[in-house]
């Protein structure tokens, strides 16, 4: 699903344009709504905790940090950055009647995500939605990376990323995007957005409204009540 703030978003998304802003872009947005759009922690390569990291600055040991140390890659400011929410089953191996309502839950769309907007577009072929993405990519000759981001607890974890995977990890706070992310890799460096057109994909997506679809959500097991 992807979540738009203006319904003329939702019919461009629906016509095979992918807007994709710079990964400068997220590291710079600032808003009122915490864990939404921005983000300045984003690609983060180094995540050190005070206690667990020492600093050293022309001979001089710094001591007493005020908090975790932070490391990102200027290059990665320049990628573009595609991202749709994912709903998942997460934990869930099977389920049954004692736990389809959990499942549910797991799969419903969380009232944060309004906080992108109103109107949404569901994809019902992922597999064919990334197959169009990748030949859209192939023909432009860009770099791609794609994946569902991974989430970190920023108050215990310490550590490092691979500059790749820096791009499909943020802090926890944003889990409830269940994001997957299409990274692309025009190399051309700027601030400008990257418009990805993929082809008209009305065949495999639909528009509504964000606060219709859990509504109209159902999950049913087959007759034997397991699945």
């Amino acid at each position: 699903m992807k979540v738009f703030d203006k319904e003329e978003y939702a019919e461009d998304f629906i016509k095979g344009k992918l807007f994709s802003n710079r990964l400068s872009f997220f590291r710079k947005y600032e808003e009122d709504e915490s864990a939404n759009r921005g983000d300045k922690h984003e690609g983060v390569v180094g995540w050190h905790q005070p206690e667990q990291i020492r600093l050293e600055i022309n001979g001089r040991v710094i001591t007493d940090l005020a908090g975790p140390v932070m490391t990102q890659m200027n290059w990665h400011d320049h990628l573009n950055i595609f991202c749709i929410y994912a709903a998942h089953s997460g934990e869930f191996d099977e389920i049954s009647e004692e736990t389809i309502e959990d499942f549910r839950k797991q799969i419903s769309i969380p009232e944060e995500c309004e906080n992108l907007g109103e109107y949404a577009v569901i994809v019902a072929n992922v597999t064919e939605f990334i197959e169009r993405v990748k030949a859209a990519v192939r023909s432009n000759n860009y770099g791609l990376h794609a994946g569902l981001v991974e989430y970190y607890d920023p108050s215990s974890f310490n550590g490092s990323f691979s500059e790749v995977e820096s791009i499909f990890r943020k802090r926890d706070e944003y889990k409830h995007q269940k994001e997957y992310r299409f990274s692309f890799d025009t190399g051309v460096a700027g601030n400008d957005p990257l418009i990805l057109n993929i082809g008209d994909i009305s065949d495999i997506a639909m528009q509504c409204k964000v606060s219709d679809i859990n509504a109209q959500l159902e999950v049913k097991l087959p007759s034997d009540g397991n699945a």
